[in-house]
């Protein structure tokens, strides 16, 4: 039974923070900047591994997305296209720009390339890939794992891969990035930059993973107040990192 502070907090974030919570926020909120950055914000969008909103709360526009499970929460926004990250059913620099947000970890190690391939493949001014990367990071979510399943005896899908799969490196990510470029015959110009300091991710995500309805819905919609605060943690040691690949004109 909800509690009727509960209630009226749901009342509040659901009207004035449509489908949100604060890790979802942290990741995609460089993205927009970006893309505003660079003035794409209504060029044609793809976002590979989507789901069912993903970029959209933040970007208020239709957008193209891929992913292989489109469960969840529901938008009119959203141009939904079932196909895997490393298997694109789009021709050659259909979209203007590209957006994957914590998709490659959940790849092997074998299809990150070719995932990265296809992106550059379909895109022609703009691909953004933000990613969990590092050591440190990887051991954050072993530990994450564990707390995990000793919570709630069960394990969580998305931290199983992260571990079974073992996250990225920086140098992983770029050297596929260029080998990609080069294949496809595209110069880029590619910039990457660390987000989300690992202490307060941890704090993040322990608040997450709790059977306590209060604590949890305090991180689901409470830490959002703090998400223009939050947003500047891309301090000391970071858990994601932010890859922006930016193509020249093609003649």
């Amino acid at each position: 039974m909800s509690l009727p502070g509960e209630i009226y907090l749901r009342k509040f974030f659901n009207k004035y923070f449509w489908k949100q919570h604060p890790e979802t926020a942290l990741r995609y909120m460089p993205v927009v900047s970006e893309i505003k950055r660079a003035k794409l914000q209504d060029s044609k969008i793809l976002e590979i591994g989507s789901g069912s909103l993903g970029i959209i709360p933040f970007l208020k526009k239709p957008i193209v997305g891929v992913d292989v499970d489109f469960s969840g929460p529901k938008t009119n926004l959203l141009e939904k296209v079932k196909a895997h990250a490393d298997d694109l059913p789009f021709k050659k620099n259909e979209f203007d720009t590209s957006v994957s947000v914590d998709v490659l970890e959940h790849l092997s190690q074998e299809r990150r390339e070719k995932a990265i391939f296809e992106m550059l493949r379909v895109t022609y001014k703009m691909a953004i890939i933000v990613v969990p990367e590092g050591e440190d990071s990887e051991k954050q979510d072993r530990q994450l794992q564990q707390l995990y399943s000793k919570v709630f005896s069960k394990t969580n899908q998305f931290l199983d891969e992260h571990v079974n799969f073992g996250l990225p490196r920086k140098e992983q990510v770029l050297v596929a990035i260029d080998k990609s470029a080069r294949k496809l015959g595209k110069k880029a110009k590619i910039q990457s930059h660390q987000i989300l300091n690992l202490g307060v991710r941890n704090i993040l995500m322990r608040t997450w993973i709790t059977r306590s309805k209060l604590l949890y819905y305090l991180y689901l919609k409470g830490f959002l107040l703090l998400v223009p605060i939050l947003r500047y943690c891309n301090f000391g040691k970071c858990y994601r990192r932010v890859f922006v690949i930016e193509f020249e004109r093609q003649s």
